[in-house]
């Protein structure tokens, strides 16, 4: 399951760590290390993690535990203007493609 397949508004710490496959106390952890991880909290304390939170918890989860990064490292690339994610990238190449294509129709039409 991809996170852009989620439909629920809410998620819990359990639904969370089911979904990515590491423990409740990892993502406590980097909650505590990185300020981008800020899931809302009931009156009685329960996280409540967003669509958008998952989002960010998956670019920190690719960085650690895909690309090998420590949390120093991970926490330096999201402060960095150059670091972007995969799903940006894709969307960069899709653009770049539509304007190769623009120009492509452009010269045949010369």
């Amino acid at each position: 399951m991809s996170v852009s397949d989620i439909e629920k508004k809410y998620y819990t710490i359990g639904e969370v760590a089911a979904l990515f496959g590491v423990s409740t106390s990892l993502i406590r952890y980097w909650e505590k290390r990185f300020k981008q991880l800020s899931p809302q909290k009931s009156g009685q304390g329960i996280r409540k993690y967003t669509v958008s939170d998952l989002e960010q918890f998956k670019t920190i989860f690719q960085l650690i535990k895909q690309q090998g990064y420590t949390i120093k490292g991970a926490q330096e690339a999201l402060k960095s203007s150059t670091y972007s994610s995969p799903k940006t990238h894709r969307a960069l190449i899709e653009n770049l493609k539509e304007v190769k294509d623009f120009f492509k129709l452009l010269q045949e039409s010369v």
